[in-house]
């Protein structure tokens, strides 16, 4: 597990609407049980989003958005799997959409 994988949602009841998670928690961190995740929604589904808050990236040739808003905590063993992606050609604007949730700027 790494930040910035992108893993296919654990939670079976959200998977249909919510196909993906990313990791966000830095690797410093990675002794932790935890993992920071932001949910990952098709584009489609969300009209009307911040651009700046809600960064959106490619996942197998379709847009999905980042619902920074929407972080959470989920057990590490969760993200066991393989990731699927990386969202690492997009760290400049994840982080800034992170920081422009807790900061404002």
């Amino acid at each position: 597990m790494a930040a910035l994988d992108i893993h296919a949602n654990p939670e079976p009841r959200t998977r249909g609407v919510v196909p993906y998670v990313v990791e966000l928690q830095a690797n410093l961190l990675s002794d932790l049980n935890t993992r920071l995740v932001a949910p990952l929604a098709p584009a489609r589904l969300y009209q009307g989003v911040i651009p700046r808050l809600n960064p959106v990236i490619e996942i197998a040739g379709e847009p999905h958005v980042i619902l920074t808003h929407h972080m959470a905590a989920l057990p590490a063993r969760l993200l066991a799997a393989p990731p699927v992606a990386s969202a690492e050609a997009h760290r400049h604007d994840i982080i800034a959409a992170v920081d422009f949730l807790v900061s404002g700027i």
